[in-house]
């Protein structure tokens, strides 16, 4: 990203973090993480594929930081979104 903008990566992180309030990195994970939490919800597709469609080298890595996201698993996040469509 850095180098899009013709920045050092090390002063772009500063500036980064400065306009964001967090790294590149964890801004990034963040946005992985909320599109695969609305996939969860909206779809039937496997874990597996919604982890690589967003951007997780794997299922486990991807449940990984889920749950230490949101607290809870895909498949819980999965099955509280169902049930409650169903009430």
């Amino acid at each position: 990203m850095a180098g899009w903008v013709n920045l050092s990566p090390y002063h772009f992180a500063r500036l980064f973090r400065a306009t964001f309030g967090c790294a590149p990195y964890q801004y990034v994970q963040e946005q992985r993480l909320i599109r695969a939490r609305d996939h969860l919800r909206q779809s039937t597709t496997k874990i597996t594929a919604i982890a690589l469609a967003c951007g997780f080298n794997d299922a486990s890595q991807f449940s990984r930081a889920f749950k230490a996201r949101f607290g809870m698993t895909p498949s819980q996040c999965r099955s509280e979104a169902h049930s409650s469509k169903s009430r």
